[in-house]
C-alpha cells in the first residue's frame, strides 16, 4: 500500500493546476484576438478609413486625409498600408505628405502596444518658422512645446523600427530674406532596442550647397529611466559626414557668430553627448578658400587651405581646443606647417583666479601673428603682438599662466624655437635667427642661444643698435623682482666681420636715483671680453652709450686707416 500524498504536494499540484490553466486561457485569448485581427479586422480595414481620419485628426490638432486603407495578412504577421495620408495646416497649405505608409505588427509589438516597424516611402515633409516666430512641423505647432511633455518622443522611440524612403524636406524662414532650403532623396532609418538608440540620416542638399550629406548617431538612455523619449538624459555619440560642402551658405539661414563668407570642402566631425549636451567636438577638415571675420572691427582671416583635426570640449569651468596635424596656407603667403596645439582655458572660480595651459609643437610664428590679429582676444595682446612681429619656427612649447592672459600673476614656460626674429620695442633687445632653448618663469629663468648668420638690435646701448652677427653662442640667465631685472650671458662666443672672441656680459636695470637718465633704463652694463680678431676702425661701435658721445668721437676719430 502506498503512503498517502503530503499536504506540501497536494498543495504544489494545485498551484501546478492552476498557473497550467492561466497560461493555457491567456495563450487562447491571444489566439482569439490574433484570429480575430486576421479574419476580422483584416479583411474589413478599409471600412474603417472615416474613423481613422476623424481620430487623427482630433489627435493632432490639424486636418488629416487618408486616401485608402488597406491590410496585408502574411502568415503570423499582418501589415497595414495607407496611402495618400497629407496633414493640413492652418492655412490648408498641405504640410506633409505620405504617399504610402506601411506598418508591420508581430505579438512583440502588439504585447508592448507598439508596432515591428513604420516605413513611409516618399514623404514630403515642411518645416516652417513664421514671422511670430511659431514654428510648425508637418503642419504641427512645436514653438510652445514643452521638453518635459515627451509623451510622443516616448512612443516614437519605444517603436523597434522607424524608416523613410526617398523623403524631401523643406524648410522656409519668413523671418528671413532666404529662399526655403529643399533636401531630397531623404533616407532615414531609427532602431530602438531596449535602452538603445541608433539613428541615421542621408540627404541631398541644393546643389550650391554641396553634395549628399550623412548624419549618424549611437546613444544610450539610463538603466532606470523609463521615458524612452527623453534625450536630455541620453549618452552617445553624433557623426556627420559632408563630402562636398558650401559652408558659406550657412550664414543666410542660422547665426554663427562670425561672417563666414566664403568656405568649401570636405568635413567630418564627431561630436560626444553626455546628458543631452554636446561635451566634446572633433573634426576633420579639408575647405579651400575660407574667408571669415570673427568681429565687426576684425579683418578678414583669409585662408587659401586648411587641413588637419580641430576640436574641443566644454570644462566645469571653461573648455579646451586641440589641433592634430592641421596645416594650412594664408592668402598672403604664409603657411602654418601642421603642428599640434592644444589650449585649455579656465575661469576663475571662488578663491581662484583664471588660468590656463598651452602645448604646441611645429608653430610658424609669423603666421600665428597675422591669425591672431584677426581672432578677437585682448587688445593689448593683438597689439604686443604686431609691434614685436615675431617670426620663426617654434619645435615644442609648453606654457601655463594663472591670472588674465594680458597681465599673468603667474607663469611657466619652456620649450624650443627656431631662427627666431623679435623687433626691438623701446628698451627690449630684437633679435634676428636666432636658435633658443628656453625654461623661465615670472621669477626668471635660463636659455641656451645659438645664432648663425643673423643680427642682434640693441637700441639705448650703442649708437648703431643693429649689430650683425655671423655666429653666436651663449648660455642666459635672468632674474625679476618687480620692475627690476639682471641678465647674464656666459660663455659668450661670437663672431661677424668686425670681431670675434669671448666674453662674460652682465646687465641690470639702473637705480633710478642715481641714473643720469632718473629711470630703470638704459641700465647698467658689465661687459668683459676677449678678442682674438678686430676691426680697429669699427671700435667706436660697441662703445656703449653711457660713454660720452665726445669720447665715443674721439675713438671713432684716433683709429686711422
Amino acid at each position: 500500500m502506498s503512503p498517502l500524498p503530503s499536504k506540501l504536494l497536494k498543495t504544489w499540484s494545485n498551484l501546478t493546476s492552476w498557473l497550467l490553466a492561466a497560461v493555457v486561457s491567456a495563450w487562447l485569448l491571444f489566439g482569439l484576438a490574433w484570429g480575430a485581427l486576421h479574419w476580422v479586422i483584416v479583411p474589413r480595414i478599409g471600412e474603417f478609413r472615416p474613423q481613422l481620419e476623424a481620430r487623427a485628426t482630433q489627435a493632432l490638432g490639424v486636418r488629416v486625409r487618408v486616401g485608402a486603407v488597406a491590410a496585408h495578412s502574411n502568415g503570423l504577421t499582418p501589415s497595414f498600408e495607407l496611402t495618400d495620408v497629407t496633414l493640413l495646416d492652418a492655412q490648408d497649405r498641405v504640410a506633409l505628405r505620405l504617399p504610402r505608409i506601411l506598418i508591420a505588427v508581430s505579438p512583440r509589438s502588439l504585447w508592448h502596444f507598439g508596432f515591428e516597424q513604420i516605413y513611409l516611402d516618399r514623404p514630403q515633409l515642411d518645416i516652417r518658422r513664421a514671422l511670430d516666430g511659431k514654428i510648425t512641423i508637418g503642419g504641427l505647432d512645436f514653438s510652445s512645446a514643452r521638453q518635459t511633455d515627451t509623451v510622443a518622443l516616448d512612443w516614437f522611440f519605444s517603436q523597434l523600427e522607424f524608416a523613410i524612403h526617398d523623403g524631401s524636406l523643406r524648410w522656409t524662414d519668413e523671418q528671413r530674406t532666404a529662399e526655403p532650403v529643399l533636401l531630397q532623396q531623404v533616407e532615414v532609418t531609427v532602431r530602438n532596442r531596449g535602452r538603445h538608440h541608433d539613428l541615421r540620416l542621408d540627404a541631398t542638399p541644393p546643389e550650391s550647397w554641396g553634395s549628399s550629406f550623412s548624419l549618424r548617431g549611437k546613444f544610450l538612455q539610463p538603466l532606470l529611466s523609463r521615458q524612452s523619449g527623453r534625450w536630455q538624459d541620453w549618452d552617445g555619440q553624433l557623426y556627420a559626414a559632408f563630402e562636398r560642402a558650401d559652408l558659406s551658405e550657412l550664414r543666410r539661414y542660422m547665426p554663427l557668430g562670425a561672417d563666414l563668407s566664403q568656405g568649401r570642402g570636405a568635413l567630418r566631425a564627431w561630436l560626444d553627448v553626455a546628458q543631452g549636451r554636446v561635451t566634446e567636438v572633433a573634426a576633420d577638415v579639408a575647405l579651400t578658400e575660407v574667408q571669415v571675420a570673427l568681429g565687426e572691427d576684425l579683418q578678414t582671416l583669409a585662408v587659401r587651405r586648411v587641413l588637419g583635426r580641430l576640436g574641443g570640449q566644454r570644462l566645469p569651468s571653461g573648455f579646451e581646443f586641440f589641433t592634430r596635424k592641421l596645416s594650412f596656407e594664408t592668402q598672403d603667403g604664409l603657411h602654418w606647417p601642421g603642428g599640434d596645439v592644444h589650449l585649455r582655458l579656465e575661469q576663475a572660480l571662488a578663491g581662484q583666479s583664471e588660468r590656463g595651459e598651452l602645448k604646441a609643437d611645429q608653430l610658424d610664428l609669423a603666421a600665428l601673428a597675422q591669425i591672431a590679429s584677426r581672432l578677437p582676444l585682448a587688445a593689448v595682446v593683438r597689439e604686443r603682438l604686431r609691434a614685436y612681429a615675431p617670426k620663426g619656427r617654434v619645435d615644442a612649447l609648453k606654457a601655463s599662466w594663472q591670472g588674465p592672459l594680458a597681465a599673468p600673476q603667474k607663469y611657466a614656460a619652456s620649450g624650443r624655437v627656431s631662427r627666431l626674429e623679435i623687433a626691438a620695442v623701446n628698451a627690449v633687445p630684437g633679435v634676428n635667427g636666432l636658435d633658443v632653448d628656453f625654461d623661465f618663469d615670472q621669477l626668471g629663468g635660463q636659455a641656451r642661444l645659438a645664432l648663425t648668420a643673423g643680427s642682434v638690435d640693441l637700441p639705448g646701448i650703442f649708437q648703431e643698435p643693429q649689430i650683425p652677427v655671423a655666429s653666436l653662442a651663449a648660455n642666459a640667465r635672468w632674474q625679476r623682482q618687480g620692475e627690476r631685472m639682471a641678465l647674464q650671458l656666459d660663455k659668450v662666443k661670437f663672431a661677424n666681420a668686425d670681431a670675434e672672441g669671448e666674453a662674460q656680459i652682465r646687465w641690470e636695470t639702473a637705480d633710478p636715483a642715481k641714473s643720469p637718465s632718473g629711470s630703470l633704463y638704459p641700465g647698467v652694463l658689465d661687459l668683459q671680453a676677449s678678442l682674438s680678431r678686430a676691426d680697429g676702425k669699427k671700435v667706436h661701435r660697441y662703445l656703449p652709450l653711457v660713454i660720452d658721445q665726445e669720447a665715443r668721437d674721439y675713438v671713432r676719430d684716433a683709429v686711422l686707416d
